[in-house]
């Protein structure tokens, strides 16, 4: 008899566990027959037939595991569809910033990582979805706003600016290394009023500033402008 009541007790047990554990999902399927199959049993035990009791009993607790499994299967998709929402949502708002511009590989890597995940929810294979929405949120973490680096420089006056080559390439949003004016010359040799010397610059001449480490550049320096270091942008 106390074999038959343990049973039936460990029965409820597993009910109040499961339905403790979440909630919103309580009302499934299987709950629903193993609240059932519980006030049988406990009809069952009242009326004295004890075994008609433990085989109800089992019954609930073997629906109880199953809603258990359900509702375990249910978090784990809400979990990863909230993860692969969040890294869609930052994927976006990356391109949104032209991030495969200045952020190409992370942008890149990103992207096949989203497209992993979207295939493995797809298969309703929740963890693998958030293995990947995971890799594609770590991948974009280094993203982030950049103004771009100017793609010209229009000299001033000397006695104004002071603006040389090897001032040029000093300045932090050109190159941030004076002695890199030589990559300044190179670009500009032919422009110049006198080509063999990299000295002499005409105040109104314009400048251009190639890329040396596949750095984005665009537009004309603005003074007024906060650029992001060339340092920062290119590691």
């Amino acid at each position: 008899m106390m074999k038959k009541i343990s049973l039936f007790a460990l029965s409820f047990l597993l009910l109040a566990l499961v339905s403790a554990a979440a909630a919103s999902w309580d009302n499934n399927e299987y709950q629903r027959k193993s609240r059932m199959y519980s006030r049988m049993a406990v009809s069952a035990y009242d009326e004295g037939n004890y075994d008609g009791s433990v085989e109800y009993s089992r019954l609930a607790e073997e629906n109880a595991l199953l809603s258990a499994q359900y509702i375990s299967g249910m978090i784990a998709r809400s979990e990863a569809e909230k993860l692969l929402f969040t890294a869609h949502t930052r994927l976006n708002w990356a391109k949104s910033i032209n991030a495969e511009r200045f952020f190409p590989s992370a942008f890149s890597a990103a992207g096949e990582a989203v497209s992993s995940a979207d295939a493995q929810f797809a298969s309703e294979d929740w963890a693998a979805t958030r293995k990947y929405a995971e890799i594609a949120l770590s991948e974009l973490s280094v993203v982030r706003e950049i103004v771009p680096l100017p793609a010209e420089y229009k000299v001033d006056l000397w006695a104004d600016s002071k603006d040389c080559l090897w001032n040029i390439a000093a300045n932090p949003a050109i190159y941030g290394n004076p002695l890199l004016w030589e990559k300044l010359y190179e670009a500009n040799r032919k422009a110049l009023k006198q080509p063999s010397n990299p000295n002499l610059l005409m105040p109104g001449q314009v400048v251009s500033i190639p890329s040396i480490k596949g750095e984005f550049r665009e537009g004309r320096y603005d003074p007024a402008i906060e650029y992001e270091p060339f340092s920062r942008q290119v590691k």
